[in-house]
């Protein structure tokens, strides 16, 4: 069993990249080996903060359309041709902030999930392997019978997809309490940094690892690590503290989205 931990290398809400830097140095020091999705403006802007990161971890690509001028993130939304040349060009930015060939950027996020039917096969066509932008929580574009899969799964673009791991609690149960009737646990950084209706994230969290056979795959942002935003809960220094215990409390060991790949195609 595994953990397949992953950041969204992005700037701020608010556009700006106070303390993205010091998050990720911080992220580097307690998550050895994941995958970091990257998006162009990271890649332009601050193309140091990629290249000190691949040594230790896969660099993917992370596509947000706001970073091209558009008024929201819907990638899913524009032309096939057009997310053909948002993909290629944040591809092609962040390969060279990172010193590698674009070839072997091979790993996708889509940002806010926004990735659907056409988005994949454009990815299948650039010759990526794997898609992690399948999010229980986000079905607007994709069907149930890939939104509602837990585990990674070979998908009919031919890519293997890598869904955010969620678990569905009985309500009769204070995790249960906390997701609501038909509610989720999601292994994000949101979910283990909120406390809700009597029950802490890292409770919630620590369900769910419980609860999952197989690899885990979890997320979080450079946001969630800093005090940059200080209208998220137990932000910062509390987060870091949060995620460090859950980690070094897991006997699972990290592996990469590549590493997941190659073992559904074993």
């Amino acid at each position: 069993m595994s953990i397949a931990f992953s950041v969204d290398l992005e700037p701020n809400k608010d556009g700006s990249f106070d303390g993205v830097a010091e998050a990720m140095d911080w992220y580097d020091s307690v998550v050895h080996h994941g995958t970091v999705y990257t998006t162009y403006r990271v890649a332009t802007e601050r193309p140091a903060i990629v290249g000190g990161l691949v040594e230790d971890h896969e660099i993917g690509v992370h596509v947000h359309p706001r970073e091209f001028g558009y008024t929201n993130d819907d990638l899913a939304a524009l032309s096939r041709d057009r997310q053909r040349e948002l993909i290629t060009e944040t591809r092609t930015a962040v390969g060279d902030a990172a010193g590698m060939a674009t070839s072997e950027l091979t790993a996708f996020r889509a940002g806010r999930h926004k990735a659907g039917p056409e988005t994949l096969a454009v990815l299948a066509d650039l010759g990526f392997d794997l898609d992690a932008s399948v999010h229980v929580r986000y079905r607007e574009y994709m069907p149930a019978a890939v939104t509602d899969r837990v585990g990674p799964f070979d998908h009919e673009s031919g890519l293997v997809e890598l869904p955010t791991t969620y678990g569905q609690p009985s309500l009769f149960s204070r995790i249960g309490l906390r997701a609501g009737p038909g509610g989720t646990i999601t292994a994000t950084a949101h979910e283990l940094r909120s406390d809700r209706r009597l029950c802490r994230g890292t409770r919630a969290v620590h369900w769910l690892f419980e609860a999952t056979d197989g690899v885990i795959s979890m997320y979080m942002h450079p946001y969630d690590a800093s005090g940059y935003h200080q209208d998220l809960e137990n932000v910062g220094e509390q987060f870091r503290v949060r995620l460090t215990e859950l980690l070094e409390g897991s006997d699972r060991g990290l592996v990469t989205a590549s590493d997941v790949c190659a073992s559904v195609r074993d």
